[in-house]
């Protein structure tokens, strides 16, 4: 009888644990899941901006180090994405400067409210850095937390686009 009750006891306790543990999935999922973000040759968007969140973020141009890497190719693996040099000629900060956010930010046209400006020289400010380039790869970071963005133009213009968090997972 006593271990039938030391069962009930330790299944209680599971149960509230799982309970907690669902709860809490359930509440990160709602913020960091319903967080859309769409990047086009045009523009960013994303649904923190159009609710009014913070609007910042880099984008650089890169050279992957591995050049075999290829979106077309069947055994593609964007676990490999992390390893690449920044062109420095394109590499910016964008960000507002007074507290009201667009919820889409463009690169060829002017944003209102937002600036670009050069990393490494945060004095070049612009208001347009044009449209991303066909066959070559960008990496956005600061977008929603610690994720990265790869995203590959190819020769049409479509977009490719992945995400890696910091464990590379």
């Amino acid at each position: 009888m006593r271990s039938h009750t030391a069962y009930t006891s330790i299944m209680m306790k599971l149960k509230s644990s799982v309970r907690y543990a669902v709860i809490f999935v359930s509440t990160f999922c709602l913020y960091s899941c319903g967080h859309k973000i769409i990047i086009t040759r045009e523009y960013i968007y994303s649904t923190s901006w159009a609710a009014g969140e913070y609007q910042g973020f880099e984008i650089a141009k890169i050279k992957l180090l591995d050049s075999t890497l290829s979106v077309y190719d069947k055994n593609f693996n964007h676990f490999n994405l992390d390893k690449y040099s920044i062109d420095s000629n394109f590499c910016f900060h964008h960000f507002t400067g007074d507290g009201k956010y667009n919820s889409k930010s463009f690169f060829n046209q002017h944003n209102k409210n937002l600036r670009w400006r050069r990393c490494g020289n945060l004095y070049d400010e612009r208001e347009t850095i044009g449209l991303l380039e066909l066959n070559t790869w960008y990496v956005i970071t600061g977008l929603k937390g610690t994720i990265d963005y790869y995203v590959y133009i190819d020769k049409e213009g479509q977009v490719h686009t992945y995400s890696l968090g910091p464990t590379n997972w």
